[in-house]
């Protein structure tokens, strides 16, 4: 982890550490990193990140890298708290991202967008000029290119140095396109935003608070999207379920192998 270490509580959860803020607390580290004008990267991780990570060296890297990763979702709150790390609250970068868009023309933030399909891409645009009025896109590009094409996206977002770059691509690929990419992008906060993108276009649904309140957005994720996702949530679901066992038993048996680092 960078630069937040010694300023807030770093939970250490799952193998994965979490910096433990507010939302408030995030558009304020936010502002702060646009003002630096140096790259920052902002992810959070839900339970199927967290089970990626476990398997996966890079993507432990690539979070242990985060200038701020959150959390993701009430599953890895709830468990979290059940073992005995009190999160404050999940800052997922979904609704980071509404709320950055609710900001960004009053701070005159300069945002690009990157990710989903072209035609998604399109009335996202076209709702955020509708919603928010005043927000400065500077430029946009679809998910969708070839790998070839990658140093074109590049350097175009470069030449546009925008203070803001959402990057709506699927797990891994989003991480991995950062890790290769984070000096040359000349974006001084990085995000991933997953499918936000498609939520701003409107054809993907965040779930009303009280599914978000039980730990059920997977439930209404899935719904959305079945084939998709099916087979990822079982698998990352039952594993979570499994490890969070297996560590309540190890508390009795008087061993944990989570930690806590305090400021």
């Amino acid at each position: 982890m960078r630069a937040l270490e010694g300023v807030v509580p770093l939970i250490t959860f799952m193998g994965t550490g979490f910096h433990d803020v507010t939302m408030e607390e995030s558009l304020g580290l936010v502002d702060e990193y646009v003002r630096s004008g140096l790259p920052h990267r902002i992810f959070s991780a839900n339970v199927a990140c967290l089970v990626e990570a476990k398997d996966d060296p890079f993507m432990r890297s690539f979070y242990k890298g985060c200038d701020l990763l959150t959390v993701d979702g009430m599953g890895v709150l709830y468990a979290g708290k059940l073992l005995g790390y009190r999160f404050r609250e999940t800052v997922a970068t979904s609704y980071l991202t509404l709320r950055l868009l609710e900001e960004a023309s009053k701070r005159s933030y300069r945002i690009y967008l990157l990710g989903s399909k072209p035609a998604y891409l399109r009335l996202a645009l076209q709702h955020i000029q509708d919603r928010y009025p005043g927000v400065d896109i500077v430029g946009s590009h679809h998910g969708y290119f070839a790998k070839e094409d990658e140093p074109l996206v590049v350097k175009q977002i470069a030449n546009l140095r925008p203070d803001i770059l959402l990057i709506g691509i699927s797990t891994p690929l989003k991480e991995q396109f950062v890790f290769r990419n984070f000096s040359e992008l000349n974006a001084a906060v990085q995000i991933g935003v997953g499918g936000t993108i498609d939520v701003l276009a409107g054809v993907i649904r965040l779930p009303p608070p009280w599914i978000r309140i039980i730990g059920m957005e997977w439930v209404f994720r899935l719904s959305q999207e079945p084939r998709r996702f099916w087979k990822r949530y079982c698998r990352t679901n039952l594993i979570f379920s499994f490890l969070v066992a297996r560590e309540c038993v190890h508390r009795c048996l008087g061993y944990t192998s989570q930690k806590v680092d305090h400021a």
